[in-house]
């Protein structure tokens, strides 16, 4: 290891050594519920969708479902109406499929509780997947997904939702589905370089592996490094979105509207 690098990490253990304190958290229960939008429409050809919730501030809670707003999202002046999930409160689906173009501005409006909010989105840039592989554990028959998912790149900046099943295999435990997120940013942040342990996902030979890569726009990865930081980052389990993370949402809203390319690939792990 270079001394350098070393030093850097000694420093940075001594410091958050230094700064460890006890924290009372006092939530504020008082204030009006907010709106919050996590939508993220691609440039597939498909049923896009979008959600809305309520903050909250019960530490045993789950974010209330928005069930009786209007969603829609024009472009060009084509309008796309979106009409609520039967399956999924909170989830807004587009009555038809459509995909995003590149060098468009796509508006989002959601109308809810006599209010209007408003938000604006241009496709982001995609590159392809790295190359995927998995690694043995130890001397077992399960693998884990290999490092091949740079955390930084003066390139790009992409999110991965990497999505695991092996419910075809027999003589497996319980779980037989897994979920992984994954980001690659621009910069780096203390917090991400050294994260909290989160628990290990190994998966059985012959498991179904799906990738989807998310190209980012600058201010879309802002968000999602901003939310990684006050959340996974820092071990946090609690999560209502918080009033200090960046949002193109107007009048109030919070979460993001975005647009995303993306790039999709399907393989069997071995």
């Amino acid at each position: 290891m270079p001394i350098a690098l070393k030093y850097c990490l000694f420093a940075g253990s001594l410091f958050l050594l230094g700064c460890e304190q006890s924290v009372d958290w006092e939530l504020d229960t008082d204030t009006e519920p907010r709106l919050v939008v996590e939508a993220i429409l691609t440039d597939e050809q498909r049923i896009q969708e979008i959600l809305l919730t309520q903050t909250f501030s019960d530490l045993n809670g789950s974010a209330p479902a928005v069930v009786d707003a209007r969603v829609e999202v024009s472009v060009n002046e084509v309008v796309y109406s979106f009409v609520p999930d039967p399956q999924q409160a909170g989830r807004y689906l587009s009555a038809e499929p459509f995909r995003v173009i590149s060098g468009l501005d796509y508006a989002l409006l959601v109308e809810w509780e006599g209010t209007i909010y408003t938000a604006n989105s241009t496709l982001s840039k995609v590159l392809p997947i790295p190359t995927p592989f998995f690694t043995p554990v130890g001397t077992t028959d399960s693998l884990q997904l290999g490092n091949f998912i740079p955390p930084f790149s003066s390139s790009e900046q992409a999110l991965y939702r990497i999505d695991i099943d092996w419910t075809h295999l027999v003589d497996t435990a319980v779980l037989k589905q897994a979920r992984l997120y994954y980001y690659t940013f621009s910069s780096i942040d203390m917090s991400q370089l050294i994260p909290p342990p989160r628990e290990a996902v190994y998966i059985p030979k012959g498991s179904w592996v799906k990738i989807r890569k998310y190209g980012l726009n600058d201010d879309f990865a802002d968000y999602l490094r901003a939310k990684a930081i006050e959340t996974e980052w820092s071990g946090t389990f609690f999560y209502s979105v918080s009033d200090n993370l960046p949002t193109n949402l107007e009048n109030g809203g919070l979460g993001y509207f975005s647009t995303c390319a993306v790039f999709v690939d399907s393989l069997m792990a071995e």
